[in-house]
């Protein structure tokens, strides 16, 4: 298994097409989602080559906008411990810890997308 790590001070990395990888683990931020033209352009591109992907926190809100969802900056931003976060396809709660500013708009998902968290 191939794994590539780039600090946050080159999220704009330009991966490569003849790279080899079993897949993607897009981690945290810090900073706004749409600031990294780059990497969501390099997303795009790996839902084109069908290989898994996870996204967290801002991973996955780069991934909603490669997809061509929308973000937008939350007034207070959504920090802390103890954060419930319910599972909408069972119905169960869960307590997170979450450090985030911003937030998938799940009204502009595509189609096909759909949202499994919230909070």
């Amino acid at each position: 298994c191939y794994h590539a790590f780039f600090h946050s001070r080159n999220l704009d990395h330009q991966l490569g097409t003849n790279e080899e990888y079993d897949g993607l683990f897009i981690s945290n931020g810090p900073g706004d989602p749409t600031k990294v033209e780059t990497t969501i352009d390099n997303i795009k591109k790996a839902y084109e080559i069908g290989k898994p992907i996870f996204g967290i926190c801002m991973g996955n809100q780069l991934m909603a906008l490669a997809a061509g969802a929308q973000t937008y900056k939350l007034k207070y931003g959504n920090r802390g411990q103890n954060q419930p976060c319910v599972d909408l396809t069972s119905g169960k709660v869960f307590i997170t810890p979450q450090n985030h500013g911003f937030a998938v708009d799940n009204q502009t998902l595509p189609a096909d997308w759909k949202s499994y968290f919230i909070n």
